[in-house]
C-alpha cells in the first residue's frame, strides 16, 4: 500500500498539472481518510469494520469567476478530475482564494496513530465485562468503537503546500438500567488508551441508575446544571448561531462566567490542527470573554466582506469547498468549583443528567431543544426524579444566563469537536 504522502502529494501534482495554462488562481485540497470500527450488538458478538477514503477538491478563481470542483480517488487522476471539474463549474463571482501572505503553518500537537482492532476490541470487552447487572446493576445493549485517522494536503498556483494530520477515537454506549428508558452514552478521546473502562463503566453505572423512575415535571423556568454531555451539544449550537448571526451577535448580552474559544492550535481541545481550511495558519479564536462576544470563525472571503480575521474555516470533507466554522471548541471554567459545589449552591432547579435525543434547533430561530434526563434540586438536594424531560431555551438567554462553570470538562465528536465542563444556567425552561 502506498504512503499517505505519496498519494496525497500525487493528487495535487495532477491537479497542477490541469491547473496549467489556464491562467486562473487555484488551489488544491487532498484527504485520505482512514478508520476501523468494533461493534458489540451481544454478548460474545463482534462485527468488524475498515474503511479507506481518499478525494481531492480543487478551488479556482480570478477575472471575475469562480468555481469548485471534487473527485473521489487515488493519487494524480483524483486530482485531474476535480481540477477539470472546477473549471468547467466557473460561474460570475470574486475570488474566493486568500492571497499567498496569508498562508502558513503553526506548530500542532502530533496526532495519534490508527489502533490495531484488537485494541478496540480489549476496550469493548473490559466494558462487557464490568457493565452487568451482578456488576454495575445496569445491561449493556449495544457498543461502539471507532477510531480513525486523517492526511490533509493543501498546495495553491502561488507556490504554497502544506500538510496536516488529525486523529481520535469515539466510544458509544447504549445501557438498559432495571428500570426506565435506555440511555445512550459517548466518549471521545484522542487515544484509546484515554478511554479507561473501569472509569467509563462507573460513570455510566451513576448517570444511568440516576432517574430511572418519576413523572415529568410541570412547565416551568428553572435554574439548571447541565451535564457535559447535555451541554456540548447546546454548546456547538451557540457557535453556529453566532456565526450565522454575524455582528448582530456582538450586540448581545453576555454573562461574565462565559470564556469559549476554539483552540484550532491545541493543545487544548480535541482536534488541534496547524492550519485552517484554507491554509491560514491555525491559532486561538476568543469567541466568548470579558463579558462580550468576541471574534467569530471567517473565512478569507467573508473576512474581506465583513471586515474580520481570516482564519476560522473548515472542511466538513474534500467534496465541499471551505466554510465558516468552529473546530476546536473549549469551555474554559473560570473557577475549581466541583459540579456537587454548583449544585449544593443550587437553591431550587434542575440536574440535566443525560441527553435522550439529538438536540432540536428547527422551532423558533434562536431557541434550542432537547430531551433528557433530570432530577429536580431544591436547598442543593435532590427531591425527584424525572426519566424524561424537554429542555428549552434560547441562546439570548443562554449567553446572558451562565452562572458558572464546573471543573470536570469532558470531550465530544459532534459536528466538530466540543470540551466543555458541566454549566449552571438561570432559567431556562423545564417541561
Amino acid at each position: 500500500m502506498r504512503r499517505s504522502s505519496d498519494l496525497l502529494l500525487a493528487a495535487l501534482h495532477g491537479a497542477a498539472e490541469e491547473f496549467t495554462g489556464t491562467r486562473v488562481r487555484f488551489e488544491a485540497f487532498a484527504r485520505l481518510g482512514e478508520s476501523v470500527q468494533v461493534n458489540r450488538n451481544g454478548p460474545g458478538t463482534l462485527e468488524r469494520r475498515a474503511s479507506r477514503e481518499f478525494g481531492v477538491g480543487c478551488r479556482v478563481g480570478g477575472g471575475g469567476r469562480a468555481g469548485f470542483g471534487a473527485a473521489a480517488g487515488s493519487g494524480s487522476r483524483a486530482g485531474r478530475e476535480a481540477a477539470r471539474i472546477a473549471l468547467g463549474a466557473m460561474h460570475p463571482g470574486s475570488d474566493p482564494l486568500p492571497p499567498l501572505k496569508e498562508l502558513g503553518t503553526a506548530a500542532a500537537p502530533e496526532p495519534r496513530r490508527l489502533p490495531a482492532v484488537a485494541t478496540l476490541e480489549a476496550l469493548l470487552d473490559g466494558l462487557s465485562a464490568l457493565l452487568t447487572p451482578e456488576t454495575h446493576g445496569v445491561r449493556l445493549v449495544q457498543a461502539r468503537a471507532f477510531a480513525g485517522v486523517s492526511s490533509s494536503a493543501i498546495a495553491t498556483g502561488e507556490g504554497f503546500h502544506a500538510r496536516a494530520d488529525a486523529g481520535g477515537t469515539v466510544l458509544e454506549l447504549l445501557v438498559a438500567p432495571p428500570d426506565g428508558p435506555w440511555r445512550h452514552f459517548h466518549y471521545a478521546a484522542s487515544a484509546v488508551s484515554e478511554l479507561d473502562p473501569a472509569s467509563i463503566a462507573e460513570r455510566v453505572r451513576e448517570t444511568a441508575l440516576l432517574a430511572t423512575k418519576g413523572t415529568t415535571p410541570e412547565r416551568q423556568l428553572a435554574d439548571v446544571l447541565l451535564a457535559p454531555a447535555v451541554a456540548a451539544p447546546i454548546v456547538e449550537a451557540l457557535v453556529r448561531h453566532l456565526t450565522a448571526a454575524g455582528d448582530e451577535a456582538r450586540r448581545s448580552r453576555v454573562s461574565r462566567a462565559w470564556h469559549l474559544t476554539d483552540e484550532r492550535l491545541g493543545p487544548l481541545g480535541l482536534l488541534p490542527l496547524p492550519w485552517d481550511g484554507e491554509g491560514v495558519p491555525a491559532r486561538r479564536i476568543e469567541l466568548i470573554r470579558d463579558g462580550a462576544v468576541g471574534e467569530l470563525p471567517e473565512t478569507w472571503e467573508s473576512a474581506q466582506r465583513r471586515g474580520g480575521r481570516p482564519g476560522g474555516a473548515v472542511r466538513p470533507s474534500y467534496r465541499q469547498p471551505p466554510v465558516a466554522g468552529p473546530a476546536n471548541l473549549v469551555v474554559r471554567p473560570r473557577s475549581a468549583a466541583s459540579p456537587a459545589g454548583l449544585l449544593s449552591a443550587l437553591a431550587e432547579g434542575f440536574f440535566i443528567a443525560a441527553p435522550a435525543g439529538p438536540l432540536r434547533v428547527d422551532g423558533t430561530p434562536g431557541t434550542f431543544a432537547i430531551r433528557a434526563a433530570a432530577v429536580a434540586v431544591r436547598d442543593g438536594k435532590p427531591v425527584a426524579t424525572h426519566p424524561l424531560v424537554e429542555l428549552r431555551g434560547s441562546f439570548r438567554r443562554l449567553l446572558s444566563g451562565l452562572l458558572d462553570a464546573a471543573a470536570d470538562s469532558e470531550s465530544f465528536s459532534l459536528g466538530c469537536a466540543v470540551t466543555t465542563p458541566s454549566l449552571l444556567v438561570r432559567r431556562l425552561e423545564v417541561a
